[in-house]
């Protein structure tokens, strides 16, 4: 009976030490942040269409399966992006953005917001390389739900993942 009783010391022992680990990582100065680039060998208003056109949009956006835009594009239009999240049984999960800064064929800036327990922004920047353009895009995330905070050091390095391939998906499908 005595080892039971160890044995689970020594489990609850090992959670918390891994739940420790995983604060102390959520702390680092670029938790949440993401960054992609691509080079797409089309001029920025090609690009752009991708970015802006809903039903565009959603191919190139892994896991969408809705795209909804209130009011027309600009500074505080609206889109409701619907997707299906593999990591989590395929459960839909809504993402509300308010576009901040709208630049035309050259930056987006929107403000998102999860009631799955995240909000931040996306910034997505494209420049001019004379026929070509290089799109950058930066999300800067913070997570509210005490648990994708516990686990922001193993949810952004997968967001990241997810981003480098969407990006790798506009460039195949704008060079069409």
């Amino acid at each position: 009976m005595k080892w039971l009783k160890y044995g689970l010391m020594g489990i609850v022992g090992v959670v918390l030490l891994a739940a420790v680990v995983l604060l102390a990582m959520g702390q680092r100065a670029d938790a949440g942040v993401t960054r992609s680039v691509v080079e797409v060998n089309r001029p920025p208003e090609v690009v752009w269409k991708w970015m802006e056109e809903p039903e565009k949009f959603k191919q190139w956006v892994s896991w969408t399966v809705k795209v909804e835009d209130s009011g027309p594009n600009g500074v505080g239009g609206k889109r409701r992006t619907t997707m299906k999240d593999p990591n989590m049984d395929n459960q839909l999960v809504v993402l509300d953005a308010v576009t901040k800064v709208y630049e035309p064929h050259k930056r987006i800036q929107v403000a998102m917001d999860s009631p799955l327990g995240f909000q931040g922004t996306v910034d997505y920047e494209l420049d001019d390389l004379g026929g070509r353009t290089r799109l950058t895009m930066v999300g800067k995330f913070r997570y509210t739900h005490w648990f994708f905070s516990l686990l922001e050091p193993l949810v952004t390095p997968q967001a990241q993942v997810k981003e480098d391939a969407d990006l790798a998906t506009l460039k195949r499908l704008a060079e069409l």
